[in-house]
């Protein structure tokens, strides 16, 4: 489903820009840019495009100014006004018309080119001081700031799109084993929830101004109702579980290591009263001795609540807790606690070396048991197609298997490419 997903997206978009005169590109990521909040940690994750148009008052009046995005924001909340008192109950006929069809995406990316070719500088000032070095957009920095525009407008919508096909309308999208709807979305339950998620937002629509707010409503409200929360859970890392890390990273020696860090990613227990399984245990147990023997100077458990559906368990935080009891202080272990697949346990690592200032120069090494390393470095397994097909790039580059145990590995800027289409750890 993400490949039909991303495939109409790039269509779409080099059918907008064909006709395009291209500004000039511009730089990426930048350490020192604080990144903008919308109080909803899910959202702004997901759909940095919004938070940031949200808190760049000329574009946001822009926006609300054009007729052709007022005409559809007007159509959204009268439908969404309607649902509260009309008689539709059945999912399909309460969520399906606040899908950003392929005909609003185009309509909306017309606008966004004509609205950037007359106010260029304030739609330039956006992308250059926010949307390039934030990072969530470092796929793109190669291109001209219309592009751009244009390619997170578009991303953003799939994202959207996606979120209300997996919980409004119950679709097996990318991973239906583990971030499937967590109820029968025809059940009686669920069709009442639906309305009563409609009546809520009924009465906030006076705080939805832009075209998108009433379909960003109700995405986010359909992933709280199947309590799929999980790219919020332990926020803010760096002044929570991470902050003791990031502070030791500041006083890090590094020439006197041969690893920046040492990952090991999750392995999610198959019954749902273990905590941490023992495969995740033997992955710790390896990185504690390469730990012990000054091959790095920090720790990255990687692995969100996962295995088995709607575990209460975090793999990142369970290891983290076994770390500490065999000696591994605080301050060495970075948790990501949001990876949900070998992928993202590699992408999110990269995430966070960057965003902490961590050498990328300096390899890392992956530690993991046999079967999982093995699974990254054979070419028979598919490790890098899926990393391909999935994220677009490949989250690394020199990789190289060590030993039995370890594969060294360089992170890439590109990992700070949000996702949408991995709603639950964009």
């Amino acid at each position: 489903m993400s490949t039909t997903y991303r495939t109409s997206l790039l269509i779409v978009i080099l059918a907008i820009c064909s006709t395009i005169i291209y500004a000039q590109p511009g730089a990426g990521y930048q350490k020192n840019y604080p990144l903008l909040h919308s109080g909803q940690i899910t959202a702004d994750k997901n759909f940095y495009w919004f938070t940031v148009i949200d808190r760049t008052t000329a574009v946001k009046h822009l926006l609300s100014a054009d007729p052709t995005l007022k005409a559809l924001h007007d159509r959204l909340i009268t439908t969404l006004k309607d649902h509260v008192t009309d008689t539709c109950s059945w999912a399909a006929t309460l969520v399906t018309d606040f899908r950003l069809t392929p005909e609003v995406e185009q309509q909306v990316s017309g606008v966004l080119l004509a609205l950037y070719q007359q106010h260029r500088a304030a739609f330039d000032d956006m992308i250059d001081h926010q949307l390039r070095p934030s990072g969530c957009y470092q796929q793109y920095i190669g291109l001209p700031n219309d592009s751009l525009l244009l390619h997170a407008w578009m991303q953003a919508a799939a994202g959207i799109n996606y979120i209300v096909d997996q919980y409004g309308l119950g679709k097996r999208m990318r991973y239906p084993r583990i971030d499937s709807a967590s109820y029968d979305i025809n059940s009686r339950y669920y069709r009442t929830a639906l309305k009563d998620i409609f009546a809520y937002l009924g009465e906030k629509d006076s705080a939805m101004s832009l075209f998108y707010h009433p379909s960003l409503a109700v995405a986010l409200q359909l992933m709280d109702l199947n309590g799929r929360d999980e790219p919020a859970r332990f926020e803010p890392l760096e002044s929570g579980e991470n902050q003791l890390a990031v502070e030791a990273v500041k006083k890090i020696d590094w020439s006197k290591y041969p690893y920046a860090t040492i990952l090991i990613p999750g392995e999610g227990p198959e019954i749902a009263s273990v905590a941490l399984d023992p495969m995740g245990r033997m992955r710790c147990d390896l990185a504690v001795a390469r730990y012990h023997k000054g091959m790095a100077p920090l720790i990255i458990v990687s692995g969100g609540f996962v295995h088995p559906f709607h575990t209460p368990y975090a793999e990142a935080f369970e290891m983290k807790k076994y770390l500490l009891t065999q000696g591994v202080p605080a301050s060495a272990i970075i948790m990501d606690p949001q990876a949900r697949h070998t992928t993202t346990n590699v992408r999110n690592a990269d995430r966070l070396m960057i965003r902490y200032g961590i050498p990328i120069t300096k390899p890392s090494d992956i530690v993991s048991t046999k079967s999982q390393i093995d699974y990254i470095v054979i070419p028979q397994q598919h490790f890098d197609e899926r990393n391909l097909r999935e994220l677009g790039y490949l989250p690394y580059h020199d990789k190289n298997r060590v030993s039995t145990h370890d594969v060294s590995f360089y992170p890439v800027m590109e990992s700070l490419q949000i996702d949408p289409l991995d709603p639950l750890d964009p």
